[in-house]
């Protein structure tokens, strides 16, 4: 879903100005299967990173407090560094900010995670639909304000941002600035909610287990009809919402997401931990820090210097080949190098960095 966005960080993907079928088909296929929908699921591991964290920290005797917010801080910063440099889209210092939201929360009951859960998704998912509703109304009612391929905004947009890279720090630091500070309006009470909702899941035991039948076929009906409502209106006013889909789209993802999860679970119990479907689609998680900043720095440099002219005839279709061919590319890296180390150079980098914090600290 990012990958546009790797071109330029501004526009994303910008229609044609007569809507091309194939746009609309890959549009469609990207809001009832992807869109936001793995950026749910991150949420929820990522709460379960801190409740593991916790409870070995716990378990060590360590201060789990600090030990937290080292770890959280040093990813701030790397974030930081990710945003402003590489890709203004970095959803690391969201995910480190809303972290230290939740650690002094972490020794709760499950009945109040689960309450904090529902509360913040709840709040979130409403922002978030009146947020996608505000994007929308401008061009609903001037669809001239849209920018399209070939039109003067566009060419104007492509010639500031294209091979001149203190323009570009300069706007992906704005981008990011901003997206913080409109992530209270929006996304930061719906990744609150998920990963608090992770850390419920995974002391519950759903990562072992996935959920009994009558939950999972609950789950699977709000799924297939919140997103046939997002897919309906996508195929209905594709230049009109092409901005404000993200938006709707995150909240039919909580319940798509949840039922990937179910799925990849029940997967998992039916092969063998070493079996080659699990070892080729778990190595990527282990590197996953790694591959994030590889991703932006492959495709940053692809898209801007090596072949900019592509961002101006590229259509979804030919991203969408993109990503697969980055995808294929991203597990077979992480088999290679696990077959060599046990961690990724970035993973190895941040642990070295709030490890040494944590002993400065103590000492």
């Amino acid at each position: 879903m990012n990958i546009p966005y790797h071109a330029h960080i501004l526009l994303g993907y910008v229609p044609f100005e007569t809507v091309n079928v194939g746009d609309q088909l890959v549009s469609f296929v990207n809001t009832v299967f992807f869109d936001g929908r793995f950026r749910t699921l991150f949420c929820l591991l990522f709460g379960v990173g801190l409740a593991i964290q916790f409870s070995a920290s716990q378990a060590k005797g360590i201060d789990s407090t600090s030990f937290l917010k080292s770890r959280l801080r040093w990813l701030l910063l790397f974030g930081c560094i990710h945003a402003v440099f590489i890709f203004g889209g970095d959803i690391l210092m969201l995910y480190s900010i809303t972290g230290m939201l939740i650690i002094s929360n972490l020794a709760l009951s499950q009945g109040e995670i689960i309450k904090k859960a529902k509360k913040f998704i709840i709040i979130g998912s409403i922002l978030s639909l009146i947020m996608g509703a505000s994007s929308a109304i401008p061009y609903a009612m001037d669809i001239s304000a849209l920018v399209t391929r070939g039109s003067s905004s566009f060419i104007e947009s492509y010639d500031a941002w294209f091979f001149n890279y203190i323009n570009q720090i300069l706007m992906q630091a704005g981008f990011a600035v901003l997206l913080l500070l409109l992530s209270p309006l929006f996304i930061l009470w719906q990744a609150l909610g998920l990963m608090y909702l992770g850390i419920y899941l995974y002391r519950d035991g759903f990562f072992e287990n996935g959920f009994a039948a009558n939950t999972f076929n609950k789950l699977l009906i709000v799924a297939v009809l919140s997103t046939s409502i997002c897919a309906i209106l996508e195929w209905s006013f594709p230049l009109i919402l092409s901005e404000a889909m993200p938006a709707f789209s995150s909240v039919s993802a909580i319940f798509v997401a949840l039922v990937y999860a179910h799925i990849a679970i029940k997967i998992c119990q039916k092969n063998k931990p070493k079996s080659m479907f699990v070892k080729v689609f778990s190595a990527p998680g282990k590197v996953a820090f790694s591959l994030y900043i590889f991703q932006s720095i492959l495709m940053g440099l692809l898209l801007r210097w090596v072949v900019p002219e592509f961002y101006k005839v590229m259509t979804q279709f030919d991203f969408f080949v993109l990503v697969i061919l980055m995808t294929i590319l991203q597990i077979m890296l992480a088999k290679l190098y696990l077959n060599h180390y046990k961690q990724g150079p970035l993973e190895k980098l941040w642990r070295f960095c709030y490890a040494s914090s944590n002993r400065n600290t103590h000492s």
